[in-house]
């Protein structure tokens, strides 16, 4: 037993040390999609997220829209971030990020460039939906229990239909009714059944919609209980083939046609594009 235990000894001094991994942190942008137009003297949201692998530790994210001679931190909580920015200048307009960790600076791990006060229609290869990525805002199920209407207005790239919805339930898990509008005129709506977490709901025939006319999306619960993100819609959102405006989130007690806002609130509505 002695030798055992000298012999253990001289393995565990002679072995060598496992290094620690070395940090790598990579910035993501989710929105603005790629080659997409943006409005022009709008504010316009950008939305990322940012990894260091299994370390984590990221502490800050910094973007560039002149090609990395400058550099701004971004709004950052986690592995989320955002900022507004407000284009004034039409023409192409790129956006790199980099994410840093306490120790490590990353290099730019991306470059989104997007058309200012253009008319670009990126190409979609078939059903597109709409993704409300996380920001740095916190998500709640809204402890309202009353009747309402909650929706997202939005506008098209190109002419398609909408033939389904995705809505993120929270604490109220009972039946609901998914809508679709155009300028105050009910186009459809589609009732579906209880569902908790996240549910799709598909209108008995897809929904045609065009460019030039704002559509608002929603959906009906008689118990409240939803989804919401406070102080999220605070520029354009451009999701292609998709363009959402500021304040986009609506909402109506008693159900109907949605036109109220609340602090840029996001209710967590994702409608499917069809081109």
């Amino acid at each position: 037993m002695r030798r055992l235990a000298v012999l253990l000894l001289a393995l565990v001094l002679v072995s060598p040390t496992p290094a620690l991994a070395a940090d790598s942190p990579m910035a993501m942008i989710f929105a603005p999609t790629a080659e997409a137009s943006v409005p022009l003297n709008e504010p316009l949201l950008v939305v990322g997220g940012a990894v260091n692998g299994e370390s984590g530790g990221i502490s800050e994210v910094d973007f560039s829209t002149d090609d990395g001679t400058n550099w701004t931190t971004a709004d950052a909580h986690g592995e989320r971030w955002s900022v507004v920015l407000w284009p004034s200048v039409p023409g192409p307009l790129t956006i790199k990020a980099r994410a840093r960790t306490a120790s490590t600076t990353g290099p730019v791990t991306v470059s989104r460039t997007v058309h200012v006060g253009g008319t670009t229609t990126p190409p979609l290869a078939g059903d597109t939906l709409l993704i409300l990525n996380d920001t740095h805002s916190p998500t709640i199920n809204d402890p309202d229990t009353e009747a309402v209407e909650l929706g997202v207005r939005l506008r098209v790239d190109r002419a398609g239909s909408i033939p389904a919805v995705i809505i993120y339930r929270g604490t109220y898990t009972g039946p609901v009714t998914a809508r679709i509008w155009a300028d105050g005129v009910l186009l459809a709506e589609q009732d579906a059944p209880a569902a908790a977490y996240v549910q799709r709901i598909t209108f008995g025939t897809p929904v045609p919609v065009a460019p030039g006319t704002e559509y608002v999306v929603s959906y009906y619960t008689p118990s409240g209980g939803y989804r919401a993100t406070q102080d999220y819609f605070a520029g354009n959102v451009v999701q292609t083939p998709f363009t959402l405006p500021v304040n986009a989130g609506v909402y109506r007690y008693g159900g109907g046609f949605p036109t109220d806002t609340w602090n840029a609130s996001n209710y967590w509505i994702e409608p499917i594009f069809r081109p």
